[in-house]
């Protein structure tokens, strides 16, 4: 590991061990700091308007009427970080493929809004459900990254797997959604939408191992590279635990009668 002070960035030689396990730790450093900061914004966002929006509140008789303004207010921040989050998923890779500037700040930017909407969760589901949902997403994420470390080859089978399941979930699901336009919901419709749930999860399982791979190799690839590196590699890793957290959250919901 270098420092390019003509660039102001610290460059990895990845032909060094020293340097290759200072680019993979930094990696996983700068994910979980990402998950810190979007944890702490969603629960502080989430609990914190909740506070406020009973502080607001007015008793009409025997109701409880909630203050509209800051409901409107909420809808309208969760549609434009909607939008804003959309954007800032191009601009990222973008960005980086460019390489002119520093991907940080879009990557925090990021971050925050993702932690804006992961906020509406604390609205829906009881706090156990969501620690116990982060603490078995952490377990599946940290096994599916190991098998990611330790395989070796470039696991180009993995690919075609991917494709295949999200494809076949794909095509499940129109097919679902038509019978249900011809015939109601039936109980082959709930056993369909399992089977394309579970085949969605699958994928983003599988899709960490190949990430945790891809990113193992290159960091074995004697190529050199900056700061902007370890920002987007983290950036896909932190997407990757997201994605499968909202689908562990969905299916620990289901099980438990906490609401």
């Amino acid at each position: 590991m270098s420092y390019n002070t003509s660039l102001n960035q610290v460059v990895y030689d990845f032909t060094n061990k020293e340097s290759k396990g200072a680019f993979l730790t930094k990696v996983f450093g700068m994910m979980f700091l990402c998950l810190l900061i979007t944890t702490v914004i969603a629960a502080g966002f989430g609990y914190g308007f909740q506070y406020l929006l009973k502080a607001t509140a007015t008793i009409d008789g025997d109701k409880i009427v909630l203050n509209s303004s800051l409901l409107y207010g909420l809808v309208g921040t969760l549609i434009v970080c909607s939008i804003a989050l959309l954007v800032m998923s191009f601009v990222l890779p973008i960005t980086f493929i460019r390489g002119r500037h520093n991907i940080l700040v879009p990557l925090m930017i990021y971050v925050v809004i993702m932690g804006i909407l992961l906020s509406t969760f604390t609205f829906l589901f009881d706090w156990v459900i969501l620690v116990e949902s982060f603490g078995i997403t952490a377990i599946i994420f940290g096994i599916m990254a190991l098998l990611g470390y330790i395989s070796k080859g470039r696991l180009t089978g993995i690919g075609f797997i991917l494709l295949g399941l999200i494809g076949g979930a794909a095509m499940l699901s129109l097919v679902n959604w038509v019978m249900i336009l011809i015939g109601g919901v039936q109980p082959q419709n709930v056993a369909l939408s399992w089977i394309v749930s579970l085949a969605v999860f699958a994928f983003l399982m599988l899709i960490t191992f190949y990430d945790v791979n891809r990113i193992k190799r290159i960091a074995e690839t004697g190529a050199t590279n900056d700061n902007n590196l370890v920002y987007y590699c983290s950036y896909i890793l932190f997407t990757d635990f997201i994605s499968i957290l909202i689908r562990v959250i969905y299916y620990v919901a289901i099980f438990s009668r906490r609401r």
